[in-house]
């Protein structure tokens, strides 16, 4: 005896492949996402937890009379290897030092639109394709300087120092889909559209809008 079940696709994602970090300007006709930077040294992205909370309100014999959940605020966290200036400059608001040599902490973080790109594979019936995950955060900003923290478990010395940056993210009004502000916007690309994405990437960096068109077929550029 055996089930002979029709499973669905089955997913899986992995890797750093890109950190953009860029302004969300809405005061054209049509947010547009300006000053992109690709951040180098990212070694992981935390969790991000959804901090809102639904509140239920009974009344008489019902106890779900009504509802109100708050705005979705994200918190989590980003690890580098290293903090180059697109993280230090951006993310972290600080400014370089008068020999140029360091950076100094200002204590004020603004919003960035942030995407970040993961590998992608699904198992279809058919055997697999490849594609990535885009992940894009419209409105996402440190909540406090990086800390820096390194390991050993010889005599030879200590790991690289890896440094953690305390971030959060909410939605906006400049990023909309459905109507809807999301704090966060999963995307994903597959086989030939996967493709194209990746020559439309390499040849200029871009960040993924409701709008941005990935043709289906290469192109055969």
């Amino acid at each position: 005896m055996a089930l002979n079940l029709n499973y669905g696709e089955r997913k899986i994602f992995w890797g750093n492949e890109g950190l953009l970090v860029a302004k969300l300007d809405a005061t054209g006709v049509k947010p547009v996402a300006k000053n992109i930077k690709l951040v180098t040294g990212l070694v992981s992205v935390g969790e991000m937890e959804d901090q809102a909370e639904t509140s239920n309100f009974a009344a008489d014999d019902i106890s779900d009379h009504g509802s109100k959940k708050g705005a979705t605020l994200l918190q989590g966290e980003m690890v580098f290897m290293q903090l180059d200036q697109g993280v230090a400059e951006d993310l972290m608001g600080q400014v370089k030092s008068e020999n140029g040599l360091g950076y100094i902490s200002t204590g004020n973080y603004s919003d960035f639109i942030v995407q970040y790109v993961n590998k992608a594979r699904k198992k279809t019936a058919d055997g697999g394709v490849d594609g990535y995950k885009i992940n894009v955060y419209p409105s996402l900003k440190a909540t406090a300087d990086a800390v820096g923290e390194s390991e050993t478990d010889s005599s030879d010395g200590v790991d690289p120092i890896q440094y953690t940056l305390p971030v959060s993210a909410t939605g906006t009004a400049a990023y909309r889909s459905q109507g809807k502000t999301p704090a966060v916007v999963p995307y994903e690309v597959w086989g030939e559209q996967a493709i194209e994405f990746e020559k439309m990437m390499n040849d200029t960096p871009f960040i993924m809008f409701p709008d941005t068109v990935i043709p289906a077929k290469a192109l055969g550029k």
